[in-house]
């Protein structure tokens, strides 16, 4: 007897900036259906050296973006729709 395969949890991140109303617009829609979001502040990474200069450059006018396990599935916005078809993408692997 095959018992089922339990799902695993996808880590959602959102990579963000103080003052940023799409930010607040997508943390809104994301928090309605995941129960544990990480919100990365990318000025303050910078400055601290978490995120060097490159990888901020890179982010800096596409935030917000979502990361689901580490890989980009949405930047400025998304709808509920896409981020439970993104989860249950990352949850089948």
């Amino acid at each position: 007897m095959r018992l089922p395969r339990r799902a695993r949890t996808p880590r959602v991140e959102m990579l963000s900036r103080p003052g940023c109303h799409l930010c607040e617009q997508m943390l809104q829609v994301v928090s309605q259906q995941v129960p544990t979001v990480v919100v990365r502040d990318i000025d303050a990474e910078r400055r601290a050296g978490v995120m060097d200069e490159r990888e901020h450059d890179g982010w800096t006018t596409q935030v917000p973006v979502l990361l689901v396990d580490g890989s980009p599935v949405a930047r400025w916005q998304i709808d509920p729709a896409e981020l439970r078809a993104a989860l249950s993408a990352r949850r089948r692997r």
